[in-house]
């Protein structure tokens, strides 16, 4: 078994086997799709149901896939999943799914999706399936949020401004969604190299405060363990 399927088995809560700023998966709809976090929430919303559902199914098929099948399975169960959520969103969030544009349909193409279904859906029951699906999804989520935010307060100065998107509307409604100000603060975190190096920035700090967790818990003195004396005074036998 080699690191990468080591670390993808491995459990943990959200930060400490985050899909994004650990894995570094799925890097390109983070990238593209993070520059307000109207945004980054719809995304991360629609990527969690999306991994939810795929791996809860992959689970519950385990039996009935044949193992050199499996991964095109894989893709047609995701892609199914994907195509309902993009409807959804058609239907629902057109001006959000104007906006996500083909980074929504790109779900089924998620690595880090794909991943869990291979390593644990295929292999597990399906709560425990579903419940590393739900962590899987919210750690691409948080990762989202947490991107989004920044770039947007660094660019225009506002934070959640284009909430509406959020809101379930049709198209015919699309029109009274406000815009965001032009008003652009820190043009640079708006580019492709800027929001490389932020989520470089983010990487750093969750790495450091891993590490800075790890011994702090490592230097913490452990109970004295009494130790039984051998005798050594007394009588000796003698042959």
């Amino acid at each position: 078994m080699n690191d990468l399927e080591i670390q993808a088995r491995t459990e943990g809560m959200v930060w400490e086997n985050n899909p994004v700023l650990i894995q570094l998966l799925g890097l390109s709809p983070v990238l593209a799709v993070s520059s307000t976090l109207a945004y980054g929430i719809g995304l991360g919303v629609a990527t969690f149901f999306v991994c939810v559902l795929s791996c809860l199914t992959a689970s519950l098929l385990k039996g009935t896939i044949a193992h050199k099948w499996r991964l095109v399975w894989y893709m047609l169960i995701l892609a199914s999943y994907t195509t309902i959520v993009e409807t959804i969103s058609q239907l629902y969030f057109y001006p959000l799914f104007l906006r996500l544009g083909v980074y929504l349909p790109l779900i089924c193409c998620n690595v880090a999706i794909l991943i869990r279904m291979e390593t644990v859906a295929a292999q597990s029951s399906w709560p425990k399936a579903t419940l590393d699906a739900a962590r899987t999804g919210f750690g691409f989520l948080i990762a989202l949020v947490v991107l989004a935010s920044c770039r947007e307060l660094l660019v225009s100065g506002t934070l959640f401004a284009n909430w509406q998107l959020l809101l379930p509307m049709s198209n015919e409604l699309s029109t009274v969604v406000s815009k965001l100000d032009d008003t652009r603060f820190f043009r640079f975190a708006n580019t492709q190299a800027g929001v490389l190096i932020l989520l470089g920035m983010l990487v750093a700090l969750v790495n450091s405060l891993s590490q800075l967790t790890s011994r702090t818990a490592f230097d913490e003195p452990e109970a004295p363990v009494p130790v039984k004396r051998a005798r050594v005074t007394g009588r000796l036998s003698r042959e």
